[in-house]
């Protein structure tokens, strides 16, 4: 009985120490994300205040293309790291589903419930609570959609802007030395 206690006890520890890394690399992939959005928006900004000003002088263009370079890079990077946070997340998650399921575990399987939403899009139910039954809403039923992953839809969009500028600046170029 008292190994039993002693595994009862490893395993809320582990849980515990697992749940910790899951929660606080939400918590960087979110501020993470915030961060790349606000640098993607200021560059978008800027390239859009280069422009907004008629110039016709090289020295802009090349600067919009340069910026819209370094944007596309800034976008690649963004994908990197976003997905590799995301899945180093899905990683703990996943382990913290293992320490549920086990059959010394005795506490609440809440990323099991979670799991049981986001993948399954099956309900969750609780007969403690009120309603006893939570309904997975559209949201979880979009999850898994390509466009509805930040790592993914994100650097893709400020991409296409980026590519748009670029094209700019292509026509611009050939437009001031074809005449």
């Amino acid at each position: 009985m008292q190994g039993s206690d002693s595994e009862k006890a490893d395993l809320r520890s582990t849980y515990e120490q697992l749940l910790g890394l899951f929660t606080s690399g939400v918590r960087d992939y979110h501020s993470m994300l915030s961060d790349y959005l606000t640098a993607n928006s200021i560059f978008v900004a800027v390239i859009g205040l280069l422009i907004s000003r008629d110039s016709s002088a090289v020295a802009f263009a090349l600067l919009v293309a340069l910026l819209s370079v370094f944007g596309l890079l800034l976008c690649w990077q963004m994908a990197i790291v976003l997905g590799r946070m995301s899945g180093q997340n899905a990683f703990w998650e996943w382990q913290l589903r293992g320490i549920e399921r086990d059959p010394a575990w005795s506490g609440r399987e809440l990323l099991g419930d979670i799991y049981q939403l986001h993948e399954r899009r099956l309900p969750v139910r609780d007969p403690r609570n009120e309603p006893q039954v939570f309904e997975p809403n559209w949201a979880f039923r979009q999850r898994r959609r390509w466009w509805a992953h930040r790592a993914v839809s994100f650097p893709f969009f400020f991409a296409c802007v980026y590519a748009v500028f670029l094209f700019w600046t292509a026509a611009q170029a050939i437009r001031h030395w074809s005449g």
